[in-house]
């Protein structure tokens, strides 16, 4: 115990010491490619490795996990036939955190989305997810790489496709980089392959050595349960738990051999491995964000759960503060000056914690990586300068304000450039904000709850109850998803029934639903119908007895089970419009997209599934033209 304990506080040490003096090289090596990486990337890149190895006991955790994973994840790149250098790109997608969930919903180590994970052959449904699957996920991503570069034989624009999908990178990206043996990084190179490089950089010369964890592939684990297997390889149920999130439920299942992943001590020395880690070891869970802006929480108990946490905004640390929480007292648990946690975050000594706020522990940057910002009600110039990482006096320099105002709600704030002179302030439409409802008792008439049928233990569920509460003359719906009220009537059912086979009892709805048929169109995918109609792609799938490989034709005719409208928003538009895809260009606007197509900002809003204005770069947005245009 003691020699493995100083082992790793030497090794500790020594990736200390050296992630704090790390360099951006002007010269570089990717996937064999020569890289020059010039002095306006540089900047951006280094700021960015800074970030990474501003905490000490964060970095050490991620690169503990890369020493974990590491080994597995370049065996499988080696059959694939992939690059080594795209593992550290697990560091950026996930931190290599199993479960982590982004807002867009990606998942598991590798941030695959449903629909794409089961393209690559990974198997995603309410008994297993293999995005979880360090094995599985790893296979897939290294798939989904290999296509990308069959369009683009370029293996840094295989990984910006990674981001933006093949299709989104082949419109931006310039043609005769086919087969590029040397390529030049610069101001202009998408931000996604400079974060990439800074991950690179910041942790090659840290994983090279055996992790304090080793893990191990069992793959004799069909139809058994977690807990035989535990007994069987001599591990905790527990850990094994920890290691095998991917298994929902029940057994492993049968349908084709699963790695079962099996922890156990390195370092040839069989000791408590999350003891010999604690002095490291953060007692909240480090969180990082991956999407652009930070987002704070309003309600009590997510701000109690997010407080202390270590958020990651524009390259940037920050702490999340918590209720009842001091400066001086936030600054201790950040292990930084008071003085500059101040001055980073554009404060006087008498200011005060909001509670749920992010305060950076680095300066703010000169701009955003979000060229606009429709200001919401309540927001001040400085609630926006955190919310984007960008510094207070830089924010108002771009906006041509010279002193602290009080912003008009629907102003457009300008986060990247200085707003030309000869360009007038722009006003949008905000939502107007909704009061919250205070809960009382609703009367429910009888003609709102469609009557089911119950036999036997399958408890039939009306698909989505809704009911319309008048308030302040105020109309909200509330919505209740079937699947939510199956799994809590499961839940309140005999385990020895609801645990029958492995399967709930209760699954789909079937009442008050409505059957469509969907005639696909040219360039129609999966996800594009799923969006249409407010359904999963597992659903169409389902329907229509099919399997993600499956490839759609033009003019086949789909089966769709719905209860909503399809999501067009204007009524005159038919089921059959057509929809095309913008590429947002450098320095646009949805208002100025919208006016280009003929359509509502609210339209593209609701059918690109955006809850603000914000839209950057490069990003793909969905447009429903309706026949009348076409």
């Amino acid at each position: 115990m003691i020699r493995a304990t100083a082992l790793f506080c030497l090794l500790t040490v020594y990736t200390i010491a050296s992630a704090q003096s790390i360099k951006v090289p002007s010269r570089m090596e990717f996937a064999g490619i020569k890289l020059r990486i010039m002095d306006d990337a540089r900047e951006e890149i280094q700021e960015d490795v800074d970030a990474l190895t501003a905490s000490p006991k964060y970095y050490e955790i991620k690169a503990e996990r890369a020493r974990t994973y590491f080994p597995i994840i370049e065996r499988i790149f080696r059959e694939e036939g992939l690059p080594d250098d795209f593992k550290y790109l697990c560091l950026q997608e996930s931190a290599l955190i199993s479960d982590a969930v982004s807002s867009s919903n990606a998942v598991g180590f590798w941030q695959f989305k449903d629909f794409s994970a089961m393209e690559v052959g990974m198997r995603v449904d309410k008994h297993v997810d293999e995005r979880m699957n360090i094995v599985s996920s790893t296979r897939g991503a290294a798939r989904y790489l290999q296509n990308n570069n069959q369009h683009f034989d370029n293996w840094l624009h295989a990984l910006q496709a990674y981001q933006m999908g093949a299709g989104g990178a082949m419109k931006v990206l310039k043609s005769g980089d086919e087969g590029a043996k040397s390529m030049t990084i610069n101001k202009k190179t998408y931000w996604y392959v400079k974060k990439y490089l800074a991950h690179k950089i910041a942790f090659e010369g840290s994983v090279n050595q055996k992790g304090m964890l080793e893990v191990s592939e069992y793959y004799d684990g069909a139809d058994k349960t977690l807990k035989q297997i535990a007994n069987e390889t001599n591990v905790s149920e527990e850990e094994l738990t920890r290691f095998n999130k991917w298994l929902k439920r029940g057994k492993v299942p049968t349908d084709k051999p699963y790695a079962v992943i099996i922890p156990k001590p390195g370092l040839g020395t069989p000791v408590a491995v999350e003891e010999e880690i604690a002095a490291v070891k953060p007692q909240n869970k480090v969180e990082y964000t991956f999407d652009e802006p930070g987002t704070f929480p309003k309600i009590e108990d997510e701000i109690d759960a997010r407080a202390g946490k270590i958020v990651n905004i524009n390259g940037l640390p920050g702490i999340v503060a918590g209720r009842g929480v001091r400066i001086p007292e936030l600054a201790v648990k950040a292990d930084i000056s008071l003085s500059k946690i101040l001055k980073y975050n554009d404060l006087g000594i008498d200011g005060q914690l909001i509670p749920g706020q992010v305060y950076y522990l680095k300066r703010k940057r000169n701009k955003a990586r979000t060229h606009y910002h429709v200001v919401e009600p309540g927001e001040s110039l400085w609630s926006i300068s955190q919310k984007f990482g960008i510094k207070l006096k830089k924010l108002k320099v771009k906006n041509r304000i010279k002193e602290d105002i009080e912003l008009k709600p629907g102003r457009v704030l300008w986060l990247r450039y200085i707003r030309p002179s000869n360009v007038e302030i722009e006003y949008k439409e905000v939502p107007t904000p909704v009061k919250p409802i205070i809960a009382e008792p609703i009367e429910v008439t009888p003609t709102v709850i469609p009557q089911v049928e119950v036999t036997d233990t399958a408890m039939a569920v009306v698909d989505t109850l809704k009911v319309v509460v008048e308030s302040d003359s105020l109309s909200t719906e509330i919505s209740m998803d079937s699947s939510a009220v199956a799994e809590e009537i499961n839940e309140q059912l005999p385990e020895q029934i609801s645990e029958s086979e492995g399967v709930p009892l209760i699954d789909t709805v079937n009442t008050d639903s409505v059957s469509l048929t969907h005639v696909v169109k040219l360039g129609e995918t999966y996800y594009a119908i799923s969006k249409i109609y407010n359904v999963s792609v597992l659903d169409i799938l389902e329907w229509n007895n099919l399997k993600i490989e499956d490839k759609l034709s033009v003019g086949q005719k789909l089966i769709i089970i719905t209860h909503s409208k399809p999501l067009i928003l204007d009524e005159n538009r038919s089921v059959d419009d057509t929809t095309t895809y913008h590429i947002v260009k450098e320095g646009e606007t949805l208002y100025q997209i919208a006016r280009l197509y003929g359509v509502s900002v609210q339209d593209i809003m609701g059918w690109n599934d955006k809850e603000d204005f914000s839209i950057s770069y490069g990003e793909k947005l969905k447009i429903v033209k309706s026949k009348e245009e076409n």
